[in-house]
């Protein structure tokens, strides 16, 4: 496989299609916690900010979940059709993706207004670095959450648990991850309103895409995700040869 710059064009030039719509999806997943935090920035109002991050977490999860399947599904080059399996994996993950995005919701939400409250606390220099450093580690825990969530069936402490010692283990890889969102984000908040159109088009696969391929590595190196479903394929090729066979040495009458 190639990496870097190269594989990133390599998926996006075979699979881009699949992540707009996956993106999009989640774009439409995402959008009354967006909502919810325009009138709680607008207003100042903080029951604004918490529905926002309870109820429009709640929503998005699944969406977010899906969307890190399709994309990792390209990432080891898993062949198939995109509606079908999307769909399959939504029902499957949906439930488990609820809390999660509750709580990435809840954090992030208290960020975002955080952030646009800063002149009003007349914030220093120490405020503006422990906030970009909360965006860094909530948004670096993100990029081994939603994986997790995505490929695994776990408790969701345990993914919790695994997702601090994978940031830990693989600091550079999640500081890369992190800064990429942080970035693009950043980015997207800037330019608003111009940053929704940004948001619509490239906001949630192309990070999400770049992120995961920057931590891929060190899930399947911890998870064995790769040769795992290699074994399980394997093992469902041969129960069918063996039921191909038993049908054949089926005598005729």
């Amino acid at each position: 496989r190639k990496k870097g710059v190269a594989r990133l064009a390599e998926i996006m030039g075979r699979d881009m299609w699949n992540f707009f719509r996956a993106g999009f999806l989640a774009f439409l997943g995402c959008l009354p916690f967006i909502i919810g935090m325009f009138f709680a920035v607008e207003t100042h109002a903080l029951l604004f900010m918490l529905l926002a991050g309870i109820i429009g977490g709640l929503i998005a999860g699944p969406e977010l979940s899906a969307m890190a399947d399709t994309v990792l599904r390209s990432l080891r080059d898993e062949p198939g059709y995109w509606w079908e399996t999307y769909r399959r994996v939504w029902k499957r993950n949906a439930r488990e993706s609820l809390v999660p995005g509750m709580l990435t919701g809840l954090v992030l939400s208290m960020q975002i207004f955080t952030l646009f409250h800063m002149s009003v606390i007349s914030a220093g220099i120490v405020t503006w670095v422990l906030l970009i450093l909360s965006f860094v580690a909530t948004l670096g825990l993100e990029s081994y959450i939603w994986p997790q969530i995505a490929l695994l069936d776990q408790p969701l402490s345990l993914t919790l648990k695994n997702s601090i010692n994978c940031m830990i283990a693989f600091l550079p890889h999640a500081l890369a991850a992190a800064i990429v969102q942080v970035l693009f984000w950043g980015v997207v908040i800037l330019c608003m309103p111009l940053g929704l159109f940004l948001m619509l088009i490239f906001g949630f696969w192309f990070v999400t895409e770049v992120s995961c391929q920057i931590v891929y590595g060190d899930i399947d190196r911890v998870f064995h995700i790769e040769e795992n479903i290699r074994k399980m394929k394997d093992a469902e090729l041969e129960a069918a040869l063996k039921e191909d066979y038993a049908d054949d040495d089926t005598p005729e009458e």
